[in-house]
């Protein structure tokens, strides 16, 4: 038996002079599809199946067939797609001819206003005149371009930290790398710093590192800068918005220069707007002639709060206004429209200024509310509202003392923070002048555990007002402060033997507790020792009373400063230039001790 056919397939007689006729008719198509799979195919029928077309590929069969059929769409586009886009880049090109469009970076395109308008020259940097004003030792070495080695910049936010430090680095003659705090850690800092290291031996250039919000770095992170800032390998500029002496560890601290910025000026933050608003490429659309003044006061010395509310007011000014659609009229009523068109000029033209009166006022109100200034809970912040309260009270000035805790309660901060404080001032300052004050500051306390905000705030005012307005004692205090000063001075002597605990027979023959008489069982004082022969003197019975630990009254006032300059200043402004009538007490003591000085002479 033959392995196969000797042979090959003679070909359809139409195709010899059809070029068409190449490729099987339709009717050929159809039959291969419509074999069923009983029918099993010969030998030689697979084996002409499996012959190529008229260029010889081996193609299978049912593939092989490019019989006549219409076009389809997506043919017809898949076609299309390489012209398409060989067209579009002719038309591009075409279009390139005339004129070159400029690719704009989408990320700096959707930069903040606060972010597109920093200066680039230290020329046009504004503020901070005592650093970096003319004729300052900081200005003359940045424009030398030496630097000004490792420093930290220490100031609110919006002052311009770290467009100085960018202008350092920029006028320095060495490579600037840029690290936030935020984001950043050790593993990026320690390649920072042998990028450095390694540029330094190799090309001789320097590199500054500038470190944003440094002070959320922690001490270990903070330790990483030690060795490379203190060879000088790296020139550190951290900037940071909490005290320095907190938050960034001491060894590093000792190693670097701290300059203080201080909030942009009203006239300054003025300045800033204005170039900002000279600065944008496209049409200002009318904006309230009072903005620049209004945001240059309400931003509280920060020029990204100012910029940020400039721009959302732009941005309202350019969003489209609401126009409602008149009504179709008839000819009549247009004739009699025109007639008193003229007339109704004058009235139109005081509409169109009310209402934009009315919408510069809630562009205003927007901005105001857009630029509420924030509460840092964790920061400086919290402690110097807190002590300004207590400070506040402490002076009997309870409007100012309600001021800063509104300020607190606003700005979210805890309610039991500050009544803890309260319980603390209601002893330290009012004391035994009004022992009810301390009552008063513990139920406050157990009134915010129970009620909570935002009731609990009528509470704490309560409290407020109470202790502002009592007397105030500091002897308790005072007293506990002059008795831990003694317990630091050795020898620290034992407690004497009358007045300790004689539990058991042996302790009493060893005289513990002897002769000590207990008070309530007589009907006259009695003496007993209650502190070491050393320290009688600071006893209360003691006929030293300028040494007595707790003082009386009278003994407590003697040791008072008295500052002529400051109650004059006083009498001044608080008290209508009037003589303040304690004046006449103090003259009447004085003139008793003088007295009684001369009497002993």
């Amino acid at each position: 038996m033959e392995a196969g056919p000797s042979t090959t397939p003679k070909p359809h007689p139409k195709s010899i002079n059809s070029h068409e006729s190449q490729e099987p008719s339709d009717g050929e198509i159809i039959s291969l599809v419509d074999d069923t799979p009983t029918s099993k195919p010969s030998l030689k029928g697979r084996r002409a199946s499996t012959k190529g077309t008229a260029s010889g590929a081996p193609v299978a069969s049912i593939f092989s067939s490019t019989g006549k059929r219409k076009p389809s769409s997506q043919d017809q586009t898949i076609t299309d797609q390489p012209n398409r886009a060989v067209r579009g880049v002719f038309n591009e090109a075409e279009r390139g001819k005339g004129e070159k469009k400029q690719r704009l970076n989408p990320l700096i395109a959707n930069q903040p206003l606060a972010e597109r308008s920093r200066p680039t020259t230290l020329s046009s940097y504004i503020g901070q005149t005592d650093l970096v004003g003319p004729g300052s030792l900081l200005r003359a070495r940045i424009e030398a371009g030496e630097g000004v080695g490792s420093c930290i910049l220490w100031g609110p936010p919006g002052c311009g930290k770290t467009t100085l430090a960018r202008l350092i680095a920029k006028t320095a003659d060495a490579e600037f790398k840029e690290l936030s705090a935020t984001s950043s850690g050790a593993s990026d800092v320690r390649q920072v710093f042998e990028q450095a290291k390694n540029s330094l031996k190799l090309t001789g250039r320097r590199t500054i590192l500038m470190v944003d919000e440094i002070h959320r770095f922690n001490k270990a992170q903070q330790d990483l800068f030690l060795p490379y800032v203190e060879n000088g390998w790296v020139q550190l500029i951290g900037a940071t918005t909490e005290n320095p002496s907190f938050k960034v560890n001491g060894a590093l601290l000792s190693r670097c220069q701290v300059f203080t910025l201080s909030p942009h000026s009203p006239e300054s933050l003025q300045e800033i707007l204005t170039n900002a608003l000279s600065s944008i490429p496209s049409q200002i659309p009318h904006l309230p002639p009072d903005l620049i003044p209004f945001l240059a006061d309400v931003a509280d010395g920060d020029a990204r709060q100012a910029l940020n509310g400039l721009e959302l007011a732009l941005k309202v000014c350019q969003a489209p206004r609401q126009s409602t659609i008149p009504l179709p009229t008839s000819t009549s009523t247009q004739q009699d429209q025109s007639s008193s068109s003229q007339g109704s000029n004058q009235n139109t033209d005081e509409q169109d200024m009310k209402a934009q009166k009315k919408r510069d006022e809630e562009l205003m109100d927007a901005v105001r509310r857009g630029l509420r200034k924030g509460y840092d809970r964790s920061g400086e912040e919290r402690y110097d509202m807190i002590s300004a309260m207590h400070k506040c009270l402490r002076g009997s000035d309870g409007s100012a003392a309600m001021y800063w805790l509104a300020r607190m309660i606003t700005g979210g901060e805890d309610p039991l923070y500050i009544a803890r404080r309260l319980v603390v001032m209601s002893s330290e300052d009012v004391g035994l002048a009004d022992p009810q004050a301390l009552l008063l500051a513990m139920a406050t306390y157990q009134a915010c555990q129970v009620i909570g905000l935002p009731e609990c705030r009528i509470n704490l005012a309560h409290c407020v007002a109470y202790l502002a307005e009592a007397p105030k004692s500091t002897r308790s205090y005072t007293a506990y402060k002059r008795a831990e000063a003694l317990c630091h001075e050795p020898p620290l002597p034992g407690v004497p033997l009358q007045i300790r605990n004689a539990p058991t027979t042996l302790m009493k023959k060893l005289g513990y507790g002897k002769k000590y008489s207990y008070d309530p069982d007589y009907a006259h004082p009695v003496y007993n020792e209650y502190l070491p022969h050393t320290l009688q003197n600071h006893s209360s019975h003691s006929s030293y009373p300028d040494e007595h630990i707790l003082k009386s009254p009278e003994s407590e006032s003697k040791g008072k400063k008295w500052d002529e300059d400051r109650l004059n200043e006083w009498e001044w402004r608080i008290n209508n230039s009037k003589e303040w009538e304690g004046r006449k007490k103090v003259n009447k003591n004085d003139n008793k001790d003088h007295t009684e000085d001369d009497k002993m002479k």
